[in-house]
């Protein structure tokens, strides 16, 4: 009764000294008064807000939507105005027929002659049709080009979101080891003090306390280096510090899609299909330069209002003004041009042939991605409900081997193996909780749900 009242006053003292180092591990924490708490949530917000691949992006986008108008695919006619206005200063020696001599120095001329000229392409062969069709198309994959590029961004800032807080996370494990192996140092040195157990095992357990101390050092090192990292994607300096919610949120259940609706939800496969579209409307471009065309005004013809008068303070005409509107248009037919259009027009057709095969060869591509990212989550969920349930095991088996070693019915070896077990535990359920949320994160940007 006396021996069972022992151990349960010794295991209770044990949890009491690894629930004070997380008190003093949570206390260096906090320690960092004022620093900024970035959650998923506002690292996306930055990130959507600064990242250059987005703003580059977004700024393409805003390229196609400002060509995608009638003027730039020919729609609307084209209007100038011209002002010439010539001097003159000439020496005129002038014989007429009648016997009339002028001889004059220094004369003067001026002649002004503004104009307003229209031109404006009634027909051509439906080009400007499969033009703006064209520019409309190229306006909606530059859209889709910054929702696939929000994707990518997002699913990136998550991972490297949780790369942090899966760091922090191995870090806490690493200062639980370091209680567990300080305890087991601690017992160590009172049964060598005392002759139970030889200086080997005291030896043991400070080298296994140094290489958890050792091994905290370098964790947050690395640490640092993830949280630059995280910086980076979010156009912030390297050395920014901050701290993260020390939870990964993890949606076992997501929504999933059926093979056959893949396309119609990636980005990349509408891009593609896209693409298919703008080969076909170019085409079109190609073939109407073999048909006809008329050009109201233009550069053989005048359509417009002109005004022009001339002023000579000698010579035959001393005043001339001519004014009015005039009107003409140009009708043309191509004939022949060394097959040129027609070798576009087939060029063309292999164009869409090459898009259709490309859209075919993403849509298998993007297959197969959501095929594995879909067995990589189902396989992740299942390595972390493990994990979690080996955690509890390894944890007690910690404990018992401490107490079995403690009233010296177990070796050194036992007890080192057992908490060496718990620790391995401890780093895996860390890794199998980053792995599923980064399997999750890669599904849902394959799915197209990362943006809506």
């Amino acid at each position: 009764m006396l021996r069972k009242e022992f151990r349960l006053k010794s295991f209770g003292g044990f949890i009491r000294n690894c629930f004070a180092v997380a008190l003093l591990v949570l206390a260096f924490s906090s320690n960092s008064v004022g620093q900024e708490v970035l959650t998923i949530d506002s690292a996306i917000g930055l990130a959507l807000q600064n990242n250059y691949d987005i703003l580059l992006a977004k700024n393409d986008a805003e390229i196609a939507k400002l060509a995608n108008t009638p003027g730039n695919a020919g729609m609307l006619p084209k209007i100038s105005a011209t002002l010439t206005d010539n001097f003159s200063l000439t020496n005129l020696n002038q014989k007429l027929s009648t016997g009339t001599e002028t001889n004059k120095s220094n004369v003067t001329g001026n002649t002004i002659n503004p104009s307003l000229n229209i031109s404006w392409t009634l027909f051509d062969g439906l080009k400007m049709f499969a033009t703006k069709g064209k520019l409309k198309r190229l306006q909606q994959i530059s859209e889709l080009n910054v929702k696939d590029t929000l994707q990518t961004m997002i699913a990136q800032v998550i991972e490297a979101y949780y790369d942090v807080v899966s760091a922090q996370q191995q870090l806490r494990s690493i200062n639980e080891a370091i209680a567990l192996f300080e305890e087991t140092a601690k017992l160590a040195q009172k049964q060598f003090e005392v002759g139970m157990s030889s200086k080997v095992v005291l030896l043991q357990a400070k080298v296994d306390l140094n290489a958890n101390k050792s091994a905290a050092l370098t964790q947050r090192k690395l640490i640092n280096q993830k949280k630059a990292i995280l910086n980076l994607l979010l156009v912030r300096p390297a050395d920014l510090d901050f701290t993260t919610l020390d939870t990964i949120e993890f949606n076992a259940d997501p929504k999933l899609l059926a093979p056959n609706e893949i396309d119609a939800k990636n980005f990349q496969t509408q891009v593609a299909a896209k693409n298919i579209e703008v080969a076909k409307f170019v085409k079109k471009e190609a073939y109407s330069q073999m048909l006809p065309y008329l050009i109201l005004g233009g550069a053989t013809s005048n359509l417009g209002y002109g005004f022009a008068r001339t002023e000579n303070s000698a010579g035959f005409s001393l005043y001339n003004q001519t004014y009015g509107p005039s009107i003409g248009f140009t009708l043309g037919i191509p004939i022949f041009n060394g097959l040129v259009y027609l070798n576009q027009t087939k060029a063309a057709s292999i164009s869409i042939l090459n898009s259709q095969y490309k859209f075919q060869k993403i849509s298998m591509l993007n297959k197969l991605n959501y095929y594995n990212a879909l067995k990589d989550f189902e396989t992740a969920k299942e390595a972390l409900k493990l994990e979690e349930d080996n955690i509890i095991l390894a944890k007690e088996n910690s404990f018992i081997a401490f107490e079995r070693f403690r009233l010296v019915q177990s070796t050194a070896i036992e007890l080192r193996q057992a908490q060496q077990s718990y620790v391995d535990a401890m780093t895996r359920l860390v890794t199998a909780r980053f792995n599923a949320k980064t399997a999750e994160t890669e599904l849902l940007r394959i799915q197209g749900d990362l943006v809506k």
